[in-house]
């Protein structure tokens, strides 16, 4: 760009000299401010002001988005429509050319207005002005500009009205909310321009406005609300809108109103405190730098300070330094001077002659002091001020200006509070430098504001002289503040603070906005209020560095700099930790706060957003399955349903079961909303089943499945449901309604192997899946052939199918098979060759369903120490991962070591949990085996009646289930806890016939032990005896310690019983006790002490 040439377009050739001088070439001049021109010497108050309006035009237009190089973006801004009023009348009556007139009259003087205040003139359609705030630059506070500019709008039709000698007047409109920003039209023709809801209502509302009002959507008055002067207008029946929209006539500013109370800061306040008192005491000053992120609470502590000191007898002045709609007399220093000179209007002419009169300001300083408000100079001063070098000028302002404070804070303290000043440029820099250095010689306290910018203000301050300032970094509030912030908002419930408490993190700010605007934010959405001050940051940033900010939003809160780089190439993300938008967080990168990232989010075009998570989901494809799934949800792909399945599966297998069946819900949500997902539905809802199985939801889970079995279309889909409803049945003692399933899988199965479709070749594995379940339906059964069979052909199957995960289920159920045979040391060994498979593999889950099984069959084969070391560990498994079967069969098996080691404390502790497991589960069976434990304890402890409760419950329990089962086993307690011979000897014959009927292995063991004691202690030796046999000879099929102990036991207790006092006979009894203590069959121990005691007597 040519400078010159552009001053000559304005008619200011003049200054072409001057701007050469100082090097101001294309990359300085769209920055100059106001300060700037009068450095350079344009003391004409017209030509700055025609050279300001320039820049602010130029501003704009480099700002505007050439057609090739925009990328939409969805913003939030607020759109401004001014519209003149009467031009339709006056079209008609006056001449074409004088209305032309008017129109360009109308437009110079608002399009100025509109460009000072930070928006951008849209467009001129016909007589209204569409005005953006907030694009293609936002300002962070884009509402407010547009009020302001509005009203700026109204003012200036007085002085349009005197120059056109007519009445002139305009209606405004403004809305606020979100928008497409980007490059409109077609190949001839582009523009920069915003659609959406807000464009049509602020022009709703422009027409809904009498002339010379000003109306504004909720969206614009509800975060001014504490300082508008509004009236609220009827509902408007707006066009376009289904319910009628709220709309408030604006008459102005007024001073904010805080209901809010402060909290927080209290050891900054004390900090404050004592500069107080120690300005007062010694007459010194001292200047402070409250530095603090966008809405970190500064603006608030002020006002606290400002409190504070008036309460200390301070008078307080402040200013702001500011980036838009700020006239050359209303900068910073000026406006400290206007409140230390008690100026209500900079232009009355006698106001520096009164300073001088009353000596608060010397006569030298006058002509200072009269440029720097902007007020009118005398030709003479005008003379000599144009006839002063830059530096001379800069001088004798930051003298005049020196003694003014020094002499007005001698009469009463002062407290000079100047906000913003990161958007200070070096010659205001330099004003407060001075500033601060005044504060120090007089009784005075200069107290400054600033975000956070690097050290960016450092190396100002420095190159500006400025002295030493105590800081105050202000972080972010504690929670116990945010509460007591959140319980100022009526409206705000304990929930609902909670969550906008985490939202915030800190910032009051984002806190105050997400309360205020609960409704609009109860989901993950951000406030406009809270995403227009993140948009002002984005567009301070260089184009790269915010696609790259861009991208990174998708990755979420936390990412890697190995997936951003998949989505931008070379992305930079040092400048964006600079800018405090990143910082690191171990190897990887956080966004500064959770708003800022969500707002950047909520920015891209869903098409952007699409194509971007598409990506990401590419990179995490191998990496996590979970953000692969997550990803693809959000790029709307037709694949995210199946990838939930995969990260589901991920995370069960890691026993994240909660996560899993998050997952599993949100692909089920997809699949119902897609067509053409009967497939993927079924899969979904058997997936679901299968974790609400593992986690014991047994109720949830067999609707699942129903719900899967109702979906499916294809035998093969059928087959899956069949066998996942007989999964739950089996669980919840539906034995019947189990088997009756795996015949319908069966045949499911059957037919689709027999269509030799696609589907059906793969069925081997699920064919695997039926039998092993037939043959865990024949353990209680007692079905022991049935057992053994069914499990060999499911380990035949998966082996054929290189299925480790099944085979490991079926040595498992080999394991069962070899417990109902009654071959306690073969089911040990194929339950530890199952877990040894399971652990080698990663099969948790089948890992944590057999050790319980290993521990109770450790104590079966006559290890109760090693069976105890194994029970308790497989409690913890199972309480680990939510496996409430494995739990309840743990605590079974921990309990039967407990007793048997004579530990009955510890026992108790297994009791109320296996119960409690048993409820969960709604397990009859594994209800009535807790009891059964409970009975024995309570007869221990000589609690005979309790005893008899709780076996006969467990006793109908297992007639309601089937005496198969633990039937036998608990008539064995039942005769030894009973005092009545007649229920013992019909326990003990029903016991019996149980056994030779066919019953589970474990009766033998449990029953022939139990009765074996019931006739010892009652002198049955014969009896006695008898089980002893009994018991031997189904032993025999493989002996076990515990076997071999019972009946040597049995046996010797029967012989002393009958009179055998051989020295032979108490040898073995002896020989009994250091076997049972060894092996740990310390209850066994008793009886025979008891009957070495007698002989010793």
């Amino acid at each position: 760009m040519d400078v010159a040439a552009w001053l000559r377009s304005l008619g200011m050739q003049r200054y072409e000299p001057v701007f050469r001088e100082n090097a101001i070439d294309a990359d300085v001049l769209c920055s100059l401010t106001a300060d700037d021109l009068k450095e350079l010497g344009i003391a004409s108050v017209g030509h700055r002001r025609k050279l300001l309006d320039a820049l602010a035009e130029l501003r704009t237009r480099n700002a505007s988005v050439s057609p090739g190089e925009p990328q939409g973006e969805r913003r939030q801004v607020a759109v401004l429509f001014a519209d003149l009023c009467g031009f339709t009348e006056m079209s008609r009556q006056a001449d074409p050319e004088e209305v032309l007139a008017v129109l360009e009259r109308y437009f110079e003087t608002i399009d100025p207005i509109i460009a000072q205040h930070g928006g951008h003139v849209d467009k001129h359609l016909g007589d209204a002005v569409m005005a953006i705030f907030g694009a293609p630059v936002s300002q962070g506070n884009d509402v407010e500009r547009a009020v302001r500019a509005a009203l700026a709008i109204r003012d200036a039709m007085h002085g349009l009205s005197r120059a056109l000698a007519r009445p002139v007047l305009a209606h405004i409109g403004i809305a606020g909310g979100e928008v497409v920003a980007s490059g409109t039209g077609s190949a001839e023709h582009r523009a920069y321009t915003v659609t959406g809801d807000t464009v049509n209502l602020a022009s709703r509302l422009t027409d809904a406005a009498a002339p010379g009002e000003i109306l504004i959507s909720e969206s614009i008055w509800r975060p001014l609300s504490d300082r508008l002067d509004c009236v609220q207008r009827d509902a408007l029946v707006v066009k376009g809108f289904a319910d009628r929209v709220t709309a408030w006539c604006v008459g102005g500013f007024r001073r904010a109103t805080r209901e809010r109370p402060f909290v927080g800061c209290a050891q900054e306040l004390r900090q404050f405190r004592a500069m107080l008192q120690s300005c007062r005491e010694t007459g010194a000053g001292h200047t402070v730098l409250l530095r603090g992120e966008a809405g970190i609470g500064k603006t608030r502590l002020i006002e606290e300070f400002q409190r504070e000191a008036g309460e200390s007898g301070f008078a307080c002045h402040g200013g702001f330094v500011v980036d838009f709609g700020a006239t050359t007399a209303q900068g910073a220093i000026q406006s400290l001077v206007r409140g230390l000179l008690a100026l209500d209007n900079a232009t009355e002419a006698n106001a520096v002659d009164q300073a001088i009169a009353t000596g608060l300001i010397d006569a030298g300083d006058a002509l200072f002091l009269a440029e720097l408000l902007d007020m009118p100079m005398t030709l003479d001063d005008r003379t000599l001020y144009e006839a002063m070098d830059p530096a001379m000028r800069a001088r004798g302002r930051q003298h005049a200006v020196a003694r003014l404070v020094r002499h007005a804070s001698r009469r009463r303290a002062r407290l000079l509070c100047i906000e913003d000043i990161h958007w200070s440029d070096g010659p205001t820099l330099r004003e407060l430098a001075q500033l601060s250095v005044t504060a120090k010689t007089c009784p005075a306290v200069l107290v400054l504001t600033a975000r956070h910018s690097g050290d960016a203000f450092e190396k100002s301050w420095r190159a500006a002289h400025g002295v030493q300032y105590s800081l105050i970094d202000l972080g972010p509030m504690s929670d116990g503040d945010a509460h007591i912030l959140a319980g100022s908002f009526p409206g705000a419930h304990t929930e609902l603070a909670a969550r906008c408490i985490a939202r915030a993190a800190g910032n009051p700010l984002f806190l105050e906005q997400l309360l205020n605007h609960a409704e609009e934010s109860a989901g993950t959405g951000v406030p406009g209020s809270v995403r227009s001050l993140v948009q002002a940051r984005l567009d301070r940033l260089d184009p790269a560095d915010k696609r790259t900010l861009q991208a990174a939003s998708v990755l979420g809160q936390r990412f890697e700099q190995e997936a951003l780089d998949t989505l931008v190439d070379g992305a930079a993300l040092e400048p964006l930790v600079m800018a405090l938008l990143l910082r690191r967080q171990g190897a990887g990168f956080i966004f500064h706060h959770a708003l800022i990232r969500d707002a950047v989010y909520d920015g891209l075009l869903k098409t952007r957003r699409r194509e971007l998570h598409r990506r990401a989901a590419q990179w995490y494809g191998t990496r996590d399955p979970v953000l692969h799934a997550e990803h693809l949800d959000r790029a709307e792909d037709r694949e995210a349903a199946l990838a939930y399945r995969d990260a589901a599966r991920a995370q069960a297998s890691l026993y994240r079961y909660e996560s899993a069946l998050r997952l599993v819900g949100r692909g089920l949500e997809l699949a119902d909303a897609a067509v053409d997902t009967d497939g993927e539905r079924v899969e979904l809802e058997c997936l679901r089943g299968n974790l609400l199985h593992d986690v014991g939801d047994m109720t949830s889970a067999l609707a699942a499945y129903e719900t899967a079995l109702a979906a499916a279309t294809t035998d093969a889909q059928r087959c899956r449901a069949w066998i996942g409803r007989a999964t739950v049945k089996r669980v919840i003692d539906d034995l019947d309604g189990a088997w009756a399933d795996l015949a319908c899988a069966a045949s499911a199965a059957s037919a689709a192997t027999a269509a030799s479709d696609a589907e059906g070749q793969s069925l081997a594995g699920e064919e695997a899946r039926i039998h092993f379940l037939r043959g865990n339906l024949c353990f209680p059964r007692g079905d022991i052939e049935g057992c053994v069979r069914e499990h060999a052909r499911s380990l035949a199957l998966a082996r054929d199918v290189h299925d480790p995960e099944q085979e490991a289920a079926a040595l498992g159920g080999l394991g069962d098979a070899e417990y109902m045979r009654g071959r306690m040391i073969s089911a040990h060994d194929a339950f530890s060759r199952c877990i040894a498979l399971c652990q080698r593999h990663g099969f948790g889950r089948i890992e944590v369903a057999n050790l319980p099984m290993r521990a109770i069959t450790a104590w079966f084969a006559g290890t109760p120490k090693a069976g105890l070391d194994a029970a308790l560990p497989s409690v913890a498994a199972a309480e680990k991962v939510g496996h409430l079967r494995a739990l309840a069969v743990a605590h079974h098996a921990a309990w039967h070591c407990l007793h048997d080691l004579a530990q009955w404390d510890r026992a108790w502790d297994h009791v109320a949990p296996a119960l409690q497991c048993a409820r969960e589960l709604k397990s009859r069976r594994f209800e009535g085996e807790a009891l059964a434990l409970r009975a024995e304890l309570q007869r221990i402890e000589g609690r005979r009646d309790a005893a008899l409760d709780d076996i006969e419950e467990a006793l109908s329990i297992s007639r309601e289930t089937g005496m198969a089962y633990l039937g036998a086993a608990y008539l064995g307690t039942l005769a030894r806890i009973t005092d009545d011979a007649a229920v013992c000897e019909r326990a003990l014959a029903e016991g019996e016939a149980l056994l030779v009927a066919g019953a589970v292995s474990h009766n033998h063991f449990l029953f022939r032990r139990d009765a074996i004691d019931a006739c010892l202690d009652r002198s049955l030796w014969d009896a006695a005896a008898h089980h002893a046999t009994a018991f031997e000879d189904y032993a025999r099929r493989e002996p076990s310690p515990f076997s071999a102990f019972v009946v040597a036991r049995a046996r010797a207790l029967v012989a002393y019983g009958r009179g055998n006092r051989e020295p032979s006979s108490v040898d073995q009894l002896r020989q009994l006790v250091q076997e049972g203590s060894a092996a740990g069959f310390v209850y066994a121990i008793e009886a025979i002490n008891n009957a070495l005691s007698s002989h010793s007597r």
